[in-house]
């Protein structure tokens, strides 16, 4: 899950968060694999953004969504 400052926090329930992330002709998980790869670049120095707040403004609502659906799917790979 992505630790989202709070002023980049929404609301969203799971039918928001899945119109979200379901991407044109993709899936919910490969856009969740896609985001947490644009993660893992910008935490390695490899991306444009000078900071957490840039990535998060940028990706605020891909961010939250994922939390969300993350959430939502933890239980089944417990």
């Amino acid at each position: 899950m992505f630790d989202i400052p709070k002023m980049y926090q929404m609301n969203m329930d799971l039918t928001m968060a899945e119109q979200v992330l379901k991407g044109q002709s993709t899936t919910v998980i490969d856009m969740m694999e896609n985001l947490k790869s644009k993660w893992e670049l910008h935490c390695s120095g490899h991306d444009f953004f000078a900071d957490d707040d840039e990535f998060f403004d940028c990706w605020k609502y891909e961010a939250n969504a994922y939390n969300v659906m993350y959430a939502a799917m933890k239980p089944l790979f417990a």
